[in-house]
């Protein structure tokens, strides 16, 4: 049982992985195109790459751009 257990678990885990180096959203935010080109990867295999943290991560560096104050684009109730 506690075997099965460490397959499972060694499976999600590589599963996760997109074999890139991890980066954060700063990273992300500052890196426009690498942010384009991963989300651009991630959307052409979600079931395998989404829960990646890279994938994770550009994303969320590209909400907080859309959804920035700073953001004039984004009409104000």
């Amino acid at each position: 049982m506690k075997m099965k257990l460490t397959v499972i678990a060694a499976c999600v885990l590589v599963g996760a992985c997109d074999g890139s180096p991890p980066h954060d959203v700063p990273y992300y935010k500052a890196n426009e195109a690498e942010q384009l080109a991963k989300i651009a990867q991630c959307d052409k295999d979600p079931g395998h790459l989404d829960l990646s943290p890279n994938c994770r991560n550009a994303h969320e560096a590209q909400n907080q751009k859309v959804f920035s104050a700073k953001n004039q684009a984004i009409p104000r109730l």
